[in-house]
């Protein structure tokens, strides 16, 4: 079958057009992954089911020889992985300012509402996180508001990636911790990100691997944390992490993302190119795999397809509440650093140290 592809390479993904900043990570709200405690002070957040979840996606045709027939549909999470995560291990500034949530796996689908708008069921199989109503025809207007798998029901925004495989088996990740981050003091002013606002980061078609700075793969929760561009094997049982780094230069004008145009990344001394010069956070997914070795891992592409794990990439529409992610931004961003882990329906600050 004809692999439908997001996008023709552009080659716009230099790690020259990366800032030399890198994320400070966040030690979040203790629980688990298959029971993780969402404190949601009445808001409209939802925990997911205690069932098994069940991927949407289109049966797999070119899963690998090796897989037995009687492989289950999905490998989901059997064992009860910590929700922290540690930080990277380049050195990070103290004017680094973080807030972060916790966004549980929701369902699986193959639609992709930037890149095939209301073409429902022909893209790749994609894994969804956050908005419970994330599909083909999803807007900002139907996803503001909505139910969510967030740790703060004020985040319903639509974040997935593409599906990974070990051995053709779907893999259903544990979690997506997303971190929304201004690098450095240098840095200009970061402003919220508006509602609807539509972001690719990665390359679907890249056949060889991507820069680490854009797309890495690291173990969960060991240091020190060395991101690598391939897969690697993870020793004990606290899973397989994809990191995936979002650009933060917006051109203030485009809301739409699909010809990945409307935003870029900051310059090697951190600052926005000529044309976009609204700084907003930068947005990075963490997502927790509950597996240990990197043996037999694929992504999927087209329709029914898989290929190689240099395809990695996620995409990402705002859904917040604007008023709530406007004050945790101006918050963290102030001097008194109201900065960390987010919960609840007011999106409560969980304060770090820095």
């Amino acid at each position: 079958m004809v692999s439908f592809f997001k996008r023709l390479a552009t080659g716009r993904r230099l790690e020259t057009m990366i800032g030399g900043g890198v994320v400070v990570a966040l030690v979040v709200a203790g629980g688990t992954a298959a029971g993780f405690a969402i404190t949601s002070g009445g808001s409209t957040t939802v925990s997911p089911p205690t069932t098994t979840p069940t991927s949407a996606a289109a049966p797999m045709t070119t899963a690998p020889s090796t897989t037995p027939s009687s492989a289950p549909d999905r490998i989901t999470p059997t064992t009860l992985l910590p929700t922290t995560n540690a930080g990277e291990a380049a050195p990070t500034t103290e004017a680094s300012k973080l807030i972060s949530d916790t966004c549980l796996y929701s369902h699986g689908a193959n639609d992709d509402p930037i890149l095939m708008p209301r073409q429902a069921g022909q893209s790749m199989a994609h894994d969804f996180y956050g908005n419970v109503t994330t599909s083909a025809t999803s807007t900002a207007t139907s996803l503001v508001g909505a139910l969510t798998t967030c740790s703060t029901s004020a985040d319903a925004s639509a974040y997935w990636t593409p599906v990974l495989y070990q051995n053709g088996v779907a893999i259903t990740p544990e979690r997506n911790l997303i971190y929304w981050t201004g690098l450095h003091a240098t840095d200009p002013t970061v402003t919220a990100p508006p509602v609807g606002l539509e972001m690719i980061a990665g390359n679907e078609n890249a056949t060889s691997p991507q820069s680490v700075r854009v797309v890495a793969w690291r173990c969960a929760d060991q240091l020190p944390q060395v991101p690598s561009a391939m897969p690697v094997n993870c020793a004990g049982t606290k899973g397989l992490e994809l990191r995936v780094t979002f650009p933060s230069c917006w051109n203030g004008r485009t809301l739409n993302g699909a010809s990945q145009d409307n935003v870029v990344y900051p310059q090697t001394n951190t600052r926005c190119p000529a044309g976009y010069s609204v700084r907003i956070p930068t947005v990075v997914f963490h997502v927790i795999y509950p597996i240990t070795s990197a043996t037999g891992l694929t992504l999927s592409m087209g329709p029914g397809q898989q290929g190689s794990t240099d395809t990695a990439h996620g995409d990402f529409i705002n859904g917040w509440n604007q008023s709530v992610v406007n004050r945790l931004i101006s918050g963290c961003a102030s001097p008194s650093l109201t900065c960390g882990h987010v919960t609840g329906a007011e999106a409560q600050v969980h304060p770090r140290s820095l």
